[in-house]
């Protein structure tokens, strides 16, 4: 009776009813790395709320249109799995929980990764949470790595009206000043590597 009484109390006072907040839905998925991505993602979160960021930045576009229509393209390219054997440098994707929170899809997973560094190649475990927007056809995506490399990244899928869509990579590297371009370098090749690939088995039907 209080609840009734309440509403219709606010809808003569005009006063918005308050809408229960539906947690999200969780699926977790612990594993070997599971400890170590909390860690790491403890550290990544404790860098964001830190104002005095000294870190360099280098900000990349990278557009490519994929011949083929935006839901197909959407569903391919916002799944992990697909970069593995795409993306120069990754071996796996290890998922630790995955959520549904009011649409949006969110994964919190471990990329490994051997990276070249000079002659030698350094076997990466790179931490990352994607969020999915499939409504609105977008996904972000943020990872972290030592020594303290952050990436942020935007990804949009427009189609264009003619059976094809332009996917835009947006991203944001945020490295120490003496690692800031090898790493932006590194990270936007490797990136356009699997981007290329990703449209070749998009196109062939491979994918």
């Amino acid at each position: 009776m209080f609840g009734c009484a309440l509403a219709v109390a606010c809808a003569a006072t005009g006063m918005p009813v308050a809408q229960a907040v539906t947690p999200p839905t969780c699926t977790e998925t612990p594993n070997g790395y599971t400890a170590e991505w909390q860690a790491s993602w403890s550290m990544y979160e404790a860098g964001q709320h830190n104002p005095a960021e000294s870190r360099a930045a280098v900000v990349v576009d990278l557009p490519i249109t994929i011949n083929a229509p935006l839901e197909r393209v959407w569903s391919v390219y916002s799944n992990l799995h697909n970069d593995i054997g795409r993306h120069p440098f990754l071996k796996d994707v290890i998922t630790h929980r995955t959520c549904d929170d009011s649409g949006v899809q969110v994964v919190d997973f471990t990329a490994l990764e051997d990276i070249p560094m000079g002659p030698v190649t350094f076997p990466g475990h790179t931490q990352a949470e994607q969020r999915l927007h499939p409504a609105e056809h977008y996904y972000t995506s943020d990872s972290w790595d030592i020594p303290n490399i952050t990436t942020h990244q935007l990804i949009t899928f427009t189609a264009n009206g003619d059976g094809s869509t332009t996917v835009n990579e947006h991203i944001t590297f945020l490295a120490d000043a003496t690692l800031i371009q090898f790493t932006a370098d590194n990270g936007a090749s490797s990136h356009r590597a699997y981007q290329a690939a990703l449209k070749r088995d998009i196109e062939n039907g491979t994918l």
